[in-house]
């Protein structure tokens, strides 16, 4: 297995090719304005995003590879992004600007929990039944049919 060298600032998460059983190198940003970043190897079982009059929150779920699951959450709020001068010249591309998608403005936190029953409460309902569904089934399953 060979490591990647990052010379500029990561995504907020930032993942190389994946092995058969989809774990991979992850970089995740933590922190005030996501300043710092930690490495772990996982995969991701589940994200969640809202969108409210405040902020935007998103809640990013990963299994490490020891069995482990981490969870990113993320709060940009909207008093803290600063709309370009001449929004209104392409305010058709409005989730770019605002960033929905990716945006990488906020604060971040990172914490480990060593079980499912444990990470039921740091995930919205949908998400968590979505992250037991992934991690009780394969990746990919083959049909013969």
């Amino acid at each position: 297995m060979t490591t990647e060298t990052h010379t500029e600032a990561p995504a907020i998460v930032d993942t190389v090719k994946p092995t058969a059983d989809g774990f991979g190198p992850i970089v995740v940003k933590v922190g005030p304005g996501g300043g710092r970043t930690q490495r772990f190897t996982g995969r991701k079982v589940g994200e969640s995003r809202q969108v409210t009059r405040k902020a935007v929150e998103v809640v990013r779920v990963f299994l490490t590879h020891k069995g482990n699951y981490v969870v990113q959450k993320q709060i940009a709020e909207w008093s803290e992004f600063s709309l370009p001068e001449n929004w209104t010249r392409d305010w058709k591309n409005w989730r770019a600007m605002v960033g929905i998608g990716e945006q990488d403005w906020g604060d971040f936190t990172v914490e480990v929990v060593d079980s499912l029953e444990a990470l039921r409460d740091q995930v919205p309902p949908k998400v968590y039944l979505t992250i037991v569904d992934r991690v009780s089934h394969p990746l990919i399953q083959d049909l013969d049919i």
